[in-house]
């Protein structure tokens, strides 16, 4: 061999010194190439890892060509000297320097070239790699096969995730890029330690879009992984070629998902190019969503999916902008390809248009096939039409169907087709159905429900009605078949404008014992605000029943503000929600301190979703500090709304709040064990709270019976049941502390020894037994196992005790952890749920004793009493006392079968409308019930004081009881004399037989005249006051005169006794004026009606009133006719009307309590009515009647006041007309008319009357006539002389200071 024929030392160091250290070769070869004509010149083939370098054979030696591997197209070798390289459709022949008869370098550079692909690409054979691949002859052909089985057959040099380190690294050399450590170590490790088999490029989205690249291009020969993801990635356009380019070329791709990534029309076409030129892709799974395909990427993708040669398991091309064309395009190729009904079973076109005719669609659909999901939402086809399809050919496997946002048909038919109603009832494998935003018509819904009634088939039906504006129709039909519906396990009726008619509905869900899901969020929105309380009073009622089976509840974005509270309230002893969301409900501090307080014992609510409630550091403080002591919340989302509030004000504050809140939902992650003492003593409360007070005052009634009887000696057959009662009396002692004697019972149980914790220790020990032999099993095993691989390294014993020893020292389990994980962990969770069912046992048994102790107490303390006993119990005390056990077993049953209702409930309690349980001032002694509260309505946290007091007048329910008087029940001062006078004279009734007619309906409680006053109608205030009140009072009233200016003239004291004769004529006459009874409640949509009604009756009944005024004066007059002019005769009269009348005001005024309140603003213009405030004034003119008589003589002062005051207010009330003339008898005194207006003045009041001045004398005359000054007459001065003779004593003195006070005033 020449030296021309070898490479050198010194050519071998110029190549390496060319190529650099850092590239290692693994074959050098001298070879010739052909030049011009037939000469040839000397190269060297240097082969790299990846790549294959052409050298010049001189020194310095230069690179004159270098290519890749995969740049390779063909190897041809057809003598035994030759080697042909395809590259890039260009040939390159080499001729090796030896005997052209010797083919062994050429063969050494073929397995070079084979052996740096099979470390690269191990899992794949080289034909797959490099198209074409012809050797002359045969048999060398072999050597590169045996070299093909060999790499293929072991795996152990595959590397990490198939190796793909070393093919990213061979794709970044192929397209120049620089190759990422990072990106290597991610898939090496991460990928590798989960065992996934999918790459998913938004891992990899912080690099540029070149550096993407041959992170793709790495999959084109990898066979680790099945799944390549690139959703909603913006990918440039050389990296969506490289993607096509590994699905030409993959062998291993089994699911694409290229959802949002911008793709058109054009790449569906390359797409399906790329598809069919690969017969041997295994794609099962393929998602091109949410890109702008259109129809025309719709039917080039439909070329490939009709010759898909193993089918398609799921096709998602949802929100695509496919119309009817597309779609039919592809439901024709689903139909052809005869593998897609057994193999395709997810099925996504939502977000189409596919208004237009979709029959390819439906002929698929009909055909019998193995859909499992169908999503056809948002496409505006016919929901009826499509379910004609679905009864044909999916009622079989079809698991989840989803048809929202569409609608009932274009035509618009009263009558659904009746494929609507059969496909429910006759689907096998329904689980998830979503008919949300469909405008759901009533017969739908109705078709719906009653179909899944129907089906006995299915079971753990999730159903979505959400947003489909169900409105009291809706309700209705929910009300009606809801309950029937036994196969579902979750329904979301959110968003269906339901407000007051949710609360039947939940009733009705309540009764559903299957449905564990329930959603009823936005449907209180527009409600208004007293039709909130019934609706979660029926949510309220539905969590607290015990053999309630809902774990998840949603009410958000209700906005319920205070009205949560009841909810929260509910939830301290709720044992059966495990979810709950309360989030936008604007609930505050006051409803987070409601949840803090039902969180302290509560043990089973695991998720709790509380954001946008207005809740402030304040609350979350309550929040943290509850959770201290709860250990069964696990999750609880991050406020984000609130949180960011209270982080401008407090930050630091608020994120040391937040780390307790997840540090103690952190901490209650881990199982550990619970104390049963806190669920026992919380059970004994909700036991006892109601029952101590009722069960003690029952055994006080039955105790006094037995001993009232026995001290009569009634022993005729009442021996039994005395004994009967007396032992009903110990037991009712005993019982009160049952709860407590069966916690005392599982206590010495547990001091005894658990015989739970006894068998878990003891599994723990005999389980590290099991551990530790297998440890040393598999220690011998691995050894054995290492001597027959090793036979030679492992001869020596010495050797194979050293490993052995090491092997041990390594297998050692410790016992400790086998107990902390059977004792603490698994046994944690069996102990608690232990307990919950101790805690259950010995609630059932407290409960039901004392119910029977309540029933027995009450049955024998009636019967004793009314003396049935005697007859009832003649026989054995065994006998009577099974009769009454029977009786109260019944009762009992009975009473527990309407213990939840609305009632019962803590929160729902009404206040007793007797006046002497005053129950509505919550004073510190409560009310006993008659009945004993259901454990319902025990285990109801009461209504918050602070609750209360932070809701608004307008958020109040109107439908509550009405209101009670606060002095009703106060007793009466005891009358110690008798009238001495008669209540009135007789001429004057038999003149008038129809005087008192009126009187009743006019203190009726019913009647629209408002009587209860704003203070006691016998208080020396209540006339200071009666000007504020009397703005809306009768016309009437004296102290309403324009005159007076609320201080009395002589006039009007001597009009009283008029009055006083014509006051119940005024009543009844003013009765005509009233209308029917206004209702006790008043809606808010009336509440204009009724004001306009009120002004109407206002203007009618001030023209009747002027009718009134004119009859109580001519009745007035009449009677001071007939009477004597004695003055004396004429106190009597007047002390004895007042006194009948203020006694007849009192029973009045009680029986006018019950009538239901009214606000002031309501109350009509005219006031309350004529003689409304007579009362007041006569009741004033009793108690100050001596004072009546000293202001006889009122002086001119007084007289310009008058004047002054009538002057200011020109209209009067009904005595504005009376005027007292003088006679002229007196010059000492001054006319008790001095000042008032001659003539017609007068006569501007609307209530003047002409006849109606009174003349001392006896006569009377028009009002017309002018005021005559002259000496006082004899009866003026005898009238003068008993006022100074009545002044002279101890009550006039005392009289006239009460009136100077009531003048000054």
């Amino acid at each position: 061999m020449t030296g021309r024929n070898i490479i050198t030392r010194e050519l071998s160091d110029s190549i390496r010194q060319c190529l650099g250290r850092k590239v290692k070769l693994t074959l050098k070869v001298l070879v010739k190439v052909e030049t011009k004509g037939d000469k040839t010149e000397n190269r060297v083939l240097a082969f790299a890892s990846c790549r294959l370098f052409v050298l010049t054979a001189k020194v310095p030696t230069r690179v004159d060509q270098h290519f890749h591997y995969l740049d390779i197209q063909g190897i041809e070798s057809r003598r035994p000297n030759q080697l042909c390289l395809t590259v890039c459709d260009r040939v390159y022949t080499y001729y090796t320097t030896h005997e052209e008869n010797s083919s062994h370098e050429v063969d050494t550079m073929v397995l070079s070239l084979s052996t740096a692909l099979k470390n690269i690409f191990p899992a794949v054979p080289l034909t797959h790699i490099i198209r074409k691949v012809d050797i002359q002859p045969s048999k060398r052909m072999l050597q590169l096969e045996e070299l093909e089985r060999a790499t293929l057959g072991g795996t152990r040099d595959m590397g990490p995730c198939g190796g793909f380190s070393t093919q990213y690294m061979c794709m970044c050399d192929y397209h120049a890029l620089p190759y990422r450590e990072e990106v290597a170590w991610d898939v090496d490790t991460i990928y590798l330690s989960h065992d996934t088999r999918e790459l998913y490029l938004h891992d990899f989205d912080y690099l540029e879009q070149k550096d993407l690249i041959p992170i793709i291009s790495a999959l084109e020969y990898n066979t680790w992984f099945r799944k390549l993801r690139c959703s909603h990635s913006k990918l440039s356009h050389e990296a969506i070629e490289r993607i096509l380019h590994v699905v030409s070329k993959s062998l291993s791709i089994e699911e694409l998902y290229l959802d949002n990534i911008g793709a058109k029309a054009e790449f569906a076409n390359k797409l399906s190019l790329a598809l069919l030129s690969n017969s041997n892709i295994p794609l099962q799974k393929l998602d091109i969503s949410h890109n702008p395909l259109e129809d025309k990427g719709a039917v080039h993708i439909s070329n490939p999916i009709g010759r898909q040669a193993k089918g398609l398991s799921h096709l998602n091309l949802s929100h695509c902008g496919l119309t009817g064309k597309g779609v039919n395009m592809l439901a024709h190729s689903l139909s052809v390809n005869k593998y897609m009904c057994q193999t395709l079973t997810f099925l996504s076109l939502g977000g189409n248009s596919l208004r237009d005719d979709i029959n390819n669609l439906y002929n698929f659909l009909a055909q019998p096939n193995a859909l499992k999901t169908l999503d056809l939402s948002a496409t505006e086809c016919a929901i009826d039409a499509v379910f004609g399809a679905l009864l044909r050919g999916c009622t079989s496997s079809l698991s989840h169907l989803n048809l929202s946002r569409n609608s009932f048909g274009s035509k618009k038919t009263r009558e659904m087709l009746p494929s609507f109603k059969q496909y429910f009832t006759s689907t096998l494998a329904l689980k998830s159905l979503t008919l949300s935003h469909c405008k759901l018509p009533a017969d739908a819904l109705k078709n719906v429900l009653l179909g899944l009634a129907c089906n006995e088939n299915i079971s753990e039906v999730e159903l979505d009605l959400s947003s489909n504006q169900l409105g009291g129709t809706g309700a209705q039909i929910l009300e009606s078949c809801i309950h029937g519906v036994r196969c579902l396990s979750a329904l979301d009726i959110s968003d269906n404008g339901l407000e007051s008619q949710l609360g039947p509905v939940v009733d009705a869900i309540s009764k559903n014992k299957s449905i564990k899901k329930l959603d009823l969020g936005r449907n209180l929105i527009n409600i208004k605000s007293k039709h909130v309380y019934p609706v979660v009073e029926s949510i309220v009622k539905m969590i607290q029943e015990e053999d309630c089976v809902l774990e998840s509840l949603s009410i958000n974005d209700s906005r319920l503000k205070t009205d949560l509270h009841n909810l929260l309230n509910a939830l301290g002893s709720n044992h059966c929600l495990r979810n709950l969301d309360i989030s936008g409900n604007y609930m505050g501090d006051s409803g987070a301190r409601l949840l803090a307080k039902a969180l302290q014992i509560n043990s089973k609510l695991q998720y709790i979703s509380y954001d946008r409630n207005n809740v402030t550091l304040q609350g979350y403080s309550d929040i943290a500090y509850a959770l201290q002591s709860n250990y069964s919340v696990k999750f609880m989302p991050f406020p984000v709304h609130d949180c960011m509030l209270c982080m401008k004000t407090a930050p630091e504050r608020t994120e040391n709040l937040m780390r307790r809140i997840q540090d103690t939902l952190f901490r209650n992650v881990s199982p550990m064990k619970y104390s049963n003492g806190q669920a026992f003593r919380l059970q004994q409360g909700f036991l006892l709270s109601s029952t101590q007070q009722q069960v003690d005052r029952l055994v006080l009634q039955t105790g006094e019976v037995v001993r009232t009887l026995r001290r009569s000696g009634m022993e005729y057959g009442g021996s039994n049941s005395l004994q009967w009662a007396e032992g009903l009396i110990s037991d009712a002692d005993n019982s009160k502390q049952l709860i407590s004697h069966l916690h005392d019972v599982v206590l010495r149980r547990d001091e005894a020894g658990n015989p739970i914790e006894t068998k878990l220790h003891q599994i723990s020990s005999d389980l590290h037994a099991v551990i530790t032999n297998y440890l040393q099993d598999t220690v011998e095993s691995m050894v054995r196992s290492a001597q027959d691989k090793c036979p030679n390294v492992l001869s020596e014993e010495k050797v194979v005790d050293d490993v052995r020893a090491a092997c041990m020292a390594k297998s050692q389990l410790s016992s400790q952890l086998v107990e902390t994980a059977i004792v603490e962990q698994a046994g944690s969770v069996i102990l608690n749920k232990v307990n919950e069912v101790n805690l259950a046992i010995a609630s059932t048994v407290s409960d039901r004793v004392i119910d029977e102790v309540v029933d027995s107490l009450s049955k024998t303390c009636k019967n004793l009493q009314s003396g049935e006993g005697h007859r009832k119990r003649a026989s054995t005390g065994t006998e009577m006392g099974s009769r009454e056990r029977g009786s109260s077993e019944s009762s009992s049953r009975s009473e527990r079968s309407d213990t939840v209702s609305q009632g019962d409930d803590t929160t729902s309690q009404k206040s007793d409308p007797s006046p002497l349980k005053l129950e509505y001032l919550n004073l510190a002694t409560p009310q006993l019930a008659s009945k004993r509260k259901s454990l319902h309505g025990r285990k109801l946290r009461p209504q918050s004081v602070v609750a209360e007091s932070l809701d608004s007048v307008s958020e109040l329910p109107s439908s509550c009881g009405q209101l009670q008087h606060l002095g009703k029940a106060r007793p009466r001062r005891v009358k110690t004399r008798a009238p001495t006078r008669p209540m009135g004279r007789a001429d004057l009734v038999e003149e008038d037989h129809d005087i008192s007619e009126g009187v009743d309906t006019f203190f009726r409680p019913g009647s629209s005249t408002p009587t209860t006053p704003l203070i006691s109608p016998d208080s020396e205030n209540s006339l200071i006051c009666s000007p504020r009140l009397l703005k809306y009072g009768s016309t009437s009233s004296v102290e309403s005169s324009p005159h007076t200016g609320g201080a009395r003239t002589g006039s009007e004291r001597g009009s009283i006794e008029s009055l006083t004769r014509s006051d119940s004529l005024a009543r009844s006459e003013s009765d005509v004026t009233r209308d029917s009874p206004r209702p006790r409640t008043k809606s808010r949509d009336t509440e204009e009606e009724d004001e306009e009604e009120e002004e109407e009756q206002s203007t009618c009944i001030e023209e009747k009133s002027r009718s009134v005024s004119s009859l109580i004066g001519k009745l007035a007059n009449e009677a001071v006719l007939k009477r004597s002019p004695d003055m004396s005769a004429r106190k009597a009269s007047t002390s004895s009307n007042i006194s009948s009348i203020d006694d007849k005001s009192r029973c009045d005024e009680d029986s006018k309590e019950d009538s239901p309140p009214r606000k002031m603003a309501g109350l009509p213009k005219f006031g309350m009515g004529i003689g409304g405030n007579i009362l007041a004034e006569m009741k004033m003119m009793q108690e100050k009647r001596t004072s009546v008589l000293n202001k006889v003589g009122t002086d001119l002062e007084d007289d310009r006041d008058r004047e002054e005051g009538r002057k200011e207010n020109p209209s009067g009330g009904l005595l504005a007309g009376v005027r007292l003339r003088s006679t002229g008898l007196a010059d000492s005194l001054k006319s008790p008319t001095n000042g008032f207006p001659r003539g017609s003045g007068g006569s501007k009041s609307p209530n003047f009357n002409r006849d109606s001045c009174i003349d001392t004398t006896g006569e009377y005359e028009s009002g017309d006539g002018g005021e005559e000054d002259g000496p006082s007459s004899a009866p003026v001065r005898s009238v003068r002389e008993m006022a100074a003779h009545l002044a002279r004593g101890s009550v006039g003195e005392e009289s006239t200071g009460a009136g100077g006070d009531f003048s000054g005033r």
